[in-house]
């Protein structure tokens, strides 16, 4: 059985995204009017709804579901709302068989229902217009009459309106009976059926809905969790709590959007053995050989040095001439970098290096210079810009108080 795990907010991708349990997303009307400080009787609007699908779905390519109540029992509003939540990157609705004002599930005894044909004319109009939408009949009838035959009759409507499955709603108490045979006259007819067990969630966990329900709706599983959390709490009891920021900081710099990167390979100067190190092949090729993880590459050389030949449109060779250091060396690249972030590393620099060589900041293997700087480029054109052209790359970061990353310290 899959499982549409309740999503508060799209904070709760942090937990739920790799939850292989979870295999969509519901957005509860409940939780969204809950949180805003609306009643849940449709008052919370419609752009809110879109809004948080258009959001979840920037973090996110799980299936989203949504619970849109009744839609106001209005074919044509109904319509324009599923297509504006499709449109931002909805998968499924849920429409209930209420009237509106909607009255919340959980107390049956006062809910009015729409009758069989007002439901599925609205479900008609919805999915003839959004044909790419899951339409999913929340039928309610069951709580409301315990009429087994009756609720099936309308569930196989909603179906030849064109609903793509039936939920059949059950919130009045844990004897599931019923609801047991309703869903199995459905299942007969090899209609997609789903649950919400709000009370009897135990018999789903212990498995008695399996080959009944295809799916189960955790509605309001993970805020009512949050609330019984919180209400836990006093001011004073968080007075004296440590506070947690840094793994909200570090979550929320991990939404920004990652920028490319620009590798330069410093190599305009001989080596002690009086040889250019770009001419040999083999050590041009363990820095081309990265190019998939960056957006270009530049190798920096002397002006009469010979240089192993590549054939790349995003390999860029910068020539020097009469080089006095390695800023010097190092300005020559920087018309080439048109990223937010650059790597700069010695052509000499050993597999370890080689291997770290996304650490940020100065990479340092033990208390040397391992040979690798990462920055912001703005940040790299600013210190190139200000300091002594015959400086080193450990100088100039040093000066500039880059980071270091340490390796075997």
């Amino acid at each position: 059985m899959d499982y549409y795990v309740e999503l508060p907010e799209v904070w709760a991708t942090e937990f739920l995204e790799d939850d292989p349990l979870c295999s969509r997303y519901w957005i509860s009307s409940l939780t969204q009017s809950w949180q805003r400080g609306y009643p849940d009787n449709c008052t919370l609007p419609w752009s809110n709804y879109v809004e948080v699908v258009r959001r979840l779905r920037l973090h996110s390519d799980k299936p989203i579901v949504v619970d849109v109540d009744m839609l106001y029992n209005e074919p044509s509003i109904a319509a324009t709302v599923a297509r504006e939540l499709f449109d931002v990157g909805c998968d499924t609705i849920v429409v209930e068989s209420k009237r509106f004002p909607k009255v919340n599930s959980l107390t049956p005894g006062n809910m009015v229902l729409s009758t069989p044909d007002e439901f599925s004319r609205l479900i008609n109009k919805v999915k003839t217009q959004v044909p790419g939408l899951e339409v999913i009949a929340r039928n309610e009838y069951l709580a409301t009459t315990k009429d087994v035959d009756k609720t099936y009759q309308i569930g196989k409507r909603a179906i030849d309106a064109g609903a793509d499955g039936v939920v059949i709603h059950w919130g009045g108490d844990s004897s599931t009976d019923l609801l047991k045979k309703t869903l199995k006259k459905l299942k007969n007819d090899r209609i997609k059926t789903g649950i919400i067990p709000t009370k009897y969630l135990d018999q789903v966990v212990k498995g008695d809905f399996e080959g009944l329900a295809d799916f189960s709706i955790l509605g309001n599983i993970c805020s009512s969790h949050i609330r019984h959390t919180f209400s836990q709490q006093s001011v004073n009891s968080l007075l004296n709590t440590p506070c947690m920021f840094k793994p909200i900081l570090d979550r929320v710099n991990g939404h920004e959007p990652e920028g490319q990167k620009t590798l330069v390979v410093l190599g305009a100067t001989e080596n002690e053995k009086g040889e250019y190190l770009l001419k040999n092949k083999q050590i041009v090729n363990q820095f081309t050989d990265l190019l998939s993880d960056y957006y270009s590459i530049v190798l920096v050389a002397g002006k009469d040095a010979e240089v192993a030949k590549i054939e790349d449109k995003n390999i860029h060779l910068a020539r020097v001439t009469d080089s006095v250091g390695e800023v010097h060396s190092l300005s020559n690249a920087l018309q080439y970098i048109n990223t937010e972030q650059v790597t700069v590393a010695y052509a000499d620099i050993d597999q370890l290096a080689l291997k770290n060589i996304n650490s940020s900041g100065m990479l340092f293997d033990g208390d040397v210079f391992a040979g690798v700087l990462n920055t912001d480029a703005d940040v790299l054109a600013s210190m190139v810009e200000s300091i002594d052209p015959t400086a080193t790359l450990v100088q100039m970061g040093m000066t500039s108080g880059l980071p270091l990353s340490v390796i075997n310290a």
